[in-house]
């Protein structure tokens, strides 16, 4: 057995950190957002968890019904917990904008800024829905990843349980509607001046952010 004190051994372990060092400096791979709505192509992109499909058809109707834009039927990547092929990214390219539907767990949420950013960094103005528990995290990494500003709405957690019809009536808000519009407008950085640190400035203790299992 090790002759090493408690103290002395427990000074030879290194603790990790997920939360990023340098939030807040640096540039943003933010895209150049629209000039107007008016005649733009909007894709709805589900990383397939449970009511994102529901979701996102709800804020389609919305822009189609207060904005003059074609929505485009809901585009699925195959698994919440990994980036989208290539394929994918050349496909939802295509569009003007795209909103991305959601994040509301640990590891679903930080693929799907990833995804955000792809298309951000390709020159696609993006709008990411996560619920209230995870936004502190998405906005993490998306600070971390170089994006800061990237526009993160969050809607009321939690989501996967619902019904469909709840989804449109409960999350699915003029707020939120408003919101995402709003900021595919906006120059990059008034963008960065709004949700740069927006979900985390309040935050006087990072372990209280939530790191949950992802559930599909």
């Amino acid at each position: 057995m090790s002759n090493q004190t408690i103290d002395e051994r427990s000074e030879a372990v290194e603790i990790l950190s997920p939360y990023p060092e340098n939030t807040g400096s640096g540039d943003s791979v933010l895209a150049n957002r629209l000039q107007s709505l008016d005649g733009a192509s909007l894709a709805l992109f589900s990383n397939n968890k449970l009511n994102a499909d529901h979701f996102l058809n709800g804020v389609g109707e919305y822009m189609e019904a207060h904005f003059d834009t074609s929505v485009t039927d809901v585009i699925y990547k195959n698994v919440a917990t990994s980036p989208a092929s290539d394929e994918l990214y050349e496909t939802l390219g295509e569009y003007d904008a795209v909103l991305v539907a959601y994040g509301d767990c640990g590891s679903c949420s930080s693929w799907t800024v990833h995804d955000a950013i792809q298309l951000e960094t390709a020159g696609v103005p993006t709008v990411v829905f996560c619920s209230t528990e995870f936004t502190a995290l998405a906005q993490f990494e998306a600070e971390k990843q170089e994006c800061p500003g990237l526009p993160i709405v969050e809607f009321e957690h939690p989501i996967a349980d619902l019904t469909p019809d709840a989804v449109r009536s409960k999350r699915v808000t003029p707020d939120i509607c408003e919101e995402a519009a709003e900021t595919l407008t906006l120059p990059p950085e008034r963008l960065r001046e709004l949700y740069e640190g927006r979900y985390i400035s309040d935050i006087d203790h990072r372990e209280d952010v939530s790191f949950g299992a992802c559930t599909i």
